[in-house]
């Protein structure tokens, strides 16, 4: 048979060469840094989502440098570089030629996918120049970018309009960049970290205008300003997380990487040995298991807490609209990007969602929980949401283990699931009761008059 019908490749390889393409794939994958790039493919694929990938005012770097529909973001770019040139004392021809200097450099923090024709060296000029505009676009949004200064941006456009497509994956700018447009470091990673807090993500805060995501504020301040972002959605990502990949050295990532996908073998071999039987928030409130409302609105800070009574699930408050999903999936793609070293915290937290979310009455237990908001569409549509992108999705099978694992050990405890159903079936209310304690009084006081009719009738 002819080798070349089989369509994946025309000639049959030794497997010692193969073994050393593998070897250098391995290297490649450990030492290469994080570029930036297009939204995976079967991401990118899921048609009803596509819209959230895509910029809706402004493009920010190559990936969508072209689109006819962005032509109004481009007058803004182009005010919004001027501006910061003129405050920052430095000339646009000045800082255009910085560019042209680290070109090379600033080239291979993209990926050839994302930079189409300006790949070619004889383009480096154009790719200076859009940089160039671009990066300052970016550096006068953050500067500007609160309540007090929203007007100096000179746009009649919401800035979460504007925040939105500074957070998609195809619109980011390496780090680097926007440091050599700074050159004040410090000032930069404080006003990336000040317009990460300003933005409303997949969480809901109380206030308007407090930290979203409650790690103690001086502590993620600190991690912030000790880190290096790749771009700006990276450093939402460690703010919504805190402390995570971002923070250690490329020595302990690599070593942490391996063992998670260790740890991601040997929790599909033994997938026996871990079976979780409840299927969906119904199945759990039918064992006992109430769905609360956790305060510490952290992704990670998901807890379970039993007694005699009951059990209780906290979840922080989440939200789902077109704003916070589309900072939700940029989340996803970015940390399934495969040049990417993470421990997949935000696609864990979504296949979890998924594993409590199988029906509308599922969604409709956490809304009356106070749990989640859902302006994204009908309950069976937040639900379909969840179905469609949880399956294409990696999930650290460390992360929240404990919490399903203790679930899964009352949830099989048959006895405490029938003392809770006797607890919320009785005392549910305050006239069940009210009705308990008068059927336990009426039987008492039932017991003690046949007690005492025996002993006069024994006398």
């Amino acid at each position: 048979m002819d080798p070349s019908r089989w369509g994946y490749f025309t000639e049959i390889k030794d497997f010692e060469h193969l073994e050393e393409e593998k070897r250098m794939m391995v290297e490649f994958y450990e030492t290469s840094m994080t570029k930036i790039q297009h939204v995976p493919y079967y991401m990118r694929n899921l048609k009803k989502y596509e819209k959230y990938y895509f910029p809706n005012l402004i493009s920010i770097g190559p990936a969508h440098a072209e689109d006819s529909r962005l032509l109004r973001g481009m007058e803004y770019k182009l005010m919004w570089m001027l501006m910061y040139a003129k405050e920052s004392q430095k000339t646009p021809n000045f800082l255009f030629q910085k560019i042209l200097e680290k070109i090379e450099e600033l080239r291979r923090l993209f990926t050839p996918e994302v930079m189409g024709h300006l790949v070619d060296s004889y383009l480096d000029p154009q790719l200076a120049y859009m940089l160039l505009v671009d990066g300052c676009a970016v550096l006068q949004i953050m500067e500007k970018a609160n309540l007090s200064k929203l007007e100096d941006l000179i746009v009649k456009v919401d800035i979460q309009v504007i925040a939105r497509d500074l957070f998609l994956l195809e619109n980011q700018l390496p780090y680097e960049l926007l440091k050599l447009l700074s050159e004040d470091e410090s000032k930069l990673k404080k006003s990336m970290y000040q317009f990460c807090k300003l933005q409303r993500t997949f969480t809901i805060s109380e206030s308007p205008h407090a930290p979203l995501f409650r790690e103690p504020e001086h502590q993620l301040e600190t991690l912030l300003m000790s880190s290096q972002p790749t771009h700006l959605l990276d450093c939402l990502r460690t703010y919504v997380f805190g402390i995570g990949m971002d923070s250690i050295n490329k020595d302990e990532c690599r070593v942490n990487v391996r063992q998670l996908e260790a740890d991601i073998a040997n929790s599909y071999a033994n997938k026996k040995e871990k079976y979780i039987s409840y299927r969906n928030i119904q199945e759990l409130k039918a064992a006992g298991i109430q769905v609360k409302r956790q305060e510490n609105i952290s992704p990670k800070n998901i807890s379970f807490s039993s007694s005699l009574f009951g059990g209780k699930l906290y979840i922080p408050p989440l939200i789902f609209d077109d704003s916070t999903v589309t900072i939700l999936l940029n989340l996803l793609a970015y940390e399934m990007c495969s040049d990417f070293k993470n421990t997949f915290e935000i696609c864990s937290f979504v296949k979890l969602l998924d594993l409590l979310i199988d029906s509308a009455e599922d969604v409709k237990e956490l809304r009356s929980s106070r749990v989640l908001h859902n302006s994204l569409g009908s309950d069976e549509e937040l639900v379909e949401f969840f179905n469609t992108i949880s399956p294409g999705l990696l999930q650290n099978p460390n992360l929240y283990s404990g919490v399903k694992e203790v679930m899964e050990i009352y949830y099989k405890k048959k006895l405490s699931m029938w003392i809770a159903e006797a607890y919320y079936t009785y005392f549910k209310s305050p006239w069940t009761i009210i009705a308990f304690l008068a059927a336990l009084i009426v039987l008492v006081l039932t017991a003690l008059q046949t007690w005492q009719a025996f002993v006069s009738n024994s006398k």
